[in-house]
């Protein structure tokens, strides 16, 4: 977390120095969802906004990869505390040098992503829809899973597991095995069928998109399905009731009804959505954007 508010110091510094010099190059990175103008000024009043815009998207692209780092699973309430920062700082440098006014927000209902979770540990059931309680989909035709963090509490009862199966493009399967036949072993194995396994006492915590686990302190590591699978991916909990424990998945894909009930998923910014109002003394307008990290 530490580099991370270090780089995002460093990129809102240098917001004085963007907010002067715009870019010319329109930031192919971001994609427009709506858009809201009035003005009286001219073709060029208009081509300056778009020089302005520009700018503004690449920075919250730039932004969005500085907050990200490697802690996903925060992401929302890190990434619009940066906003506000930004917001901040642009606009004390636009009010001493006559330029526009901006305000940047995050909009999750309009992000691309959508999030699934059980905080409280009990066993691992479908929240809802119809069906298995035992067996189900997390989700479908998932193109980018950014969270898939988990931990098993107990699995009560000798030789029972439970189980995490992704299935990938080409019908190629990984599988993750947790048991408790004394201290608690994870048990990975990728399409290739060799098995990695992690054990030892105590809860397992397991980050599925990272490869790592770590049960009472023991760390483990194991291929991730991410680089092991092609997407595509289908996502399903296979023996759900036999554990206890608590989980959180946040992807773009399909959330099936069959697994959830509309209360039971929430929008999650895999592919945040900003909201922006610029005010100019010739054009006041606003827009929101769906910007892509910028990692570059």
């Amino acid at each position: 977390m530490v580099a991370n508010e270090r780089g995002q110091l460093l990129l809102i510094g240098g917001v004085a120095i963007a907010i002067v010099v715009f870019s010319t190059i329109l930031f192919a990175h971001s994609l427009a969802v709506t858009d809201g103008i009035t003005t009286t000024g001219s073709a060029d009043t208009i081509e300056r906004s778009a020089d302005r815009e520009a700018s503004v998207e690449r920075d919250l692209g730039r932004l969005a990869a500085e907050t990200r780092g490697d802690d996903l699973d925060g992401f929302e309430e890190q990434y619009e505390y940066a906003l506000q920062n930004y917001t901040e700082t642009h606009n004390r440098v636009a009010g001493g040098s006559g330029g526009a006014y901006l305000n940047a927000t995050l909009n999750e209902s309009a992000s691309n992503g959508t999030e699934v979770n059980q905080t409280s540990s009990s066993r691992f059931n479908r929240p809802g829809g119809t069906g298995s309680n035992v067996d189900w989909d997390i989700a479908r035709s998932v193109d980018r899973a950014v969270v898939f963090n988990l931990t098993v509490t107990r699995i009560p009862g000798v030789g029972r597991e439970f189980i995490v199966k992704v299935e990938g493009d080409s019908g190629d399967t990984w599988k993750m095995v947790v048991t408790e036949p004394g201290n608690k072993e994870v048990a990975v194995t990728p399409p290739s069928g060799s098995t990695t396994t992690c054990s030892g006492a105590g809860d397992a915590d397991v980050d599925l998109l990272a490869g790592t686990c770590d049960i009472g302190g023991t760390p483990g590591t194991f291929p991730a399905f991410t680089e092991t699978l092609d997407a595509p991916y289908t996502v399903s909990i296979e023996k759900g009731n036999r554990a206890r424990g608590t989980y959180r998945f946040a992807a773009i894909g399909n959330f099936p009804g069959t697994s959830y009930d509309s209360g039971d998923t929430a929008p999650y910014p895999v592919v945040p959505a900003v909201d922006l109002t610029y005010d100019t003394p010739s054009a006041s307008y606003n827009r929101t954007v769906l910007v892509e990290v910028d990692d570059g």
